[in-house]
């Protein structure tokens, strides 16, 4: 258990899954434009890479 003024790191693998999530999002941002369309799709790779990785 840890108390405040040490938290625990990123695991590694969510450190993975958060990255790819920003990653995709700001290409399809980049691509359309869409602010929403670069959410969904930042939201969509986390859960998929989360479900690859577990």
């Amino acid at each position: 258990m840890t108390d405040s003024h040490n938290p625990q790191p990123l695991p590694q693998r969510w450190a993975i899954i958060l990255l790819a999530g920003v990653v995709a999002g700001a290409l399809v941002l980049s691509l359309t434009g869409v602010v929403m369309l670069g959410l969904g799709a930042a939201g969509a790779t986390v859960v998929a890479m989360h479900k690859l990785m577990a």
